[in-house]
């Protein structure tokens, strides 16, 4: 019987960052599914970092770089050892992450690509970075995905950008969409939480604007910041009692954090904005049914997965625009260009005042987010082993 191995590194809390982002999500409902449904054609198996056989000299040389050492030992030094270790007689191998699939393999991979953020917005990410670590990390990631035997995206418009910059075909692009966990289904959107509000500081009386997600550049938190002044003005200047901004997530060590705090501090938002870092899932499902909306002005997305996921726990989302969210979202989330800052700041207002939009879209999003499912994206996903399997090659 043919065997598929999936690198689940992703899962591995010592394996950078993964394991708490979406990349260990998507990973760890993929091993999930394989696990329930195993296929009667095919077995898949998995493997990681740890696994494989080591190469101590070769990672002593590499921790010696200044800059740079995982990329190398991901995409270069990995694949050696993968080539090296006898105990894994797999067919194919799946990389679900392709920042961290190597530039080459011993043997035929799949390559999931989750967006193309540093090529379509690299005006905004190099300066961040030594020019020649940059250059370096987009040529072995582009290596890594024109040497796939069958490339998966997470959107159609992950899709497109692939086809554009690399100009790989699209019969060698496989479109499987991530999933919604049931679990936001069965928040009560609405519900009161005065324990949630108080363990988190939360006044009392007023309307949370949410955001989930991390604050690098793309994520836009400059205009979220300033549709949630816009809003707080608006709303004081009608006597009303005016919102408060809750960023859930672990941001206090981004690069970004002293620049946020910065503008927070220059628009006189410190004492609003609470920004209390990891949060609990069972927390964050009752920050979704006490929250009244859900602002997401993100310039660009691979998938989008935390307003759909905020859409299925029935919370109102007002999103950017651009890249793959009015694919994902459609008409069932209010979408603005991520710098019409003050066409948002309205928007969370009328959510706000107006108890039957809030409503519609509350109703329209849980409904829409039901097109969306973990084990969809595993079937799809099996359907693209099975594909290279036959021998696929464009």
């Amino acid at each position: 019987m043919p065997c598929v191995g999936l690198d689940t590194s992703a899962l591995d809390s010592q394996f950078k960052e993964h394991a708490a982002r979406g990349i260990g999500r998507y990973v760890r409902e993929l091993k999930s599914y394989f696990e329930t449904y195993p296929p009667p054609d095919l077995r898949v198996t998995f493997f990681d970092h740890k696994g494989v056989a080591p190469l101590p000299l070769a990672e002593r040389v590499l921790d010696k770089f200044p800059a740079g050492k995982m990329t190398l030992k991901s995409q270069v030094l990995y694949p050696i050892r993968l080539g090296l270790s006898r105990k894994f007689g797999l067919d194919v191998l799946h990389f679900p992450a392709h920042m961290d699939a190597p530039a080459w393999s011993p043997k035929r991979y799949i390559v999931t690509v989750l967006d193309m953020i540093p090529f379509v917005l690299e005006k905004l990410y190099r300066p961040e970075r030594p020019s020649w670590r940059f250059a370096l990390a987009r040529w072995l990631e582009k290596c890594a995905i024109r040497n796939a035997a069958l490339v998966l995206v997470i959107s159609e418009n992950t899709a497109k950008d692939v086809n554009r910059i690399l100009n790989i075909s699209f019969d060698r692009i496989a479109v499987t969409p991530l999933g919604v966990d049931a679990k936001f289904f069965g928040v009560r959107w609405g519900e009161e939480n005065l324990d949630l509000r108080r363990r988190y500081g939360i006044p009392a009386a007023a309307p949370v604007i949410l955001y989930v997600g991390g604050i690098d550049q793309r994520k836009n938190w400059a205009g979220l910041l300033e549709a949630f002044k816009g809003a707080r003005e608006l709303r004081q200047h009608r006597n009303l009692e005016a919102p408060v901004l809750f960023m859930a997530g672990k941001i206090q060590g981004d690069r970004q954090f002293p620049k946020l705090m910065e503008t927070v501090k220059r628009l006189n938002l410190e004492p609003f904005v609470l920004m209390p870092g990891f949060i609990p899932e069972e927390d964050l499902l009752g920050l979704y049914g006490l929250s009244r909306v859900l602002c997401f002005l993100s310039y660009y997305e691979g998938f989008g997965l935390t307003p759909l996921e905020a859409m299925a726990a029935g919370l109102p989302v007002v999103s950017s625009n651009t890249s793959c969210m009015p694919e994902v979202l459609q008409d069932a989330a209010i979408l603005l260009g991520p710098d019409e800052t003050v066409q948002a700041s309205q928007v969370l207002v009328a959510l706000l005042e107006r108890e039957e939009l809030a409503r519609k879209y509350s109703e329209k999003g849980r409904k829409h987010a039901k097109k969306y499912s973990w084990t969809k994206t595993g079937e799809l996903t099996l359907d693209a082993y099975r594909r290279v399997l036959r021998g696929f090659y464009a």
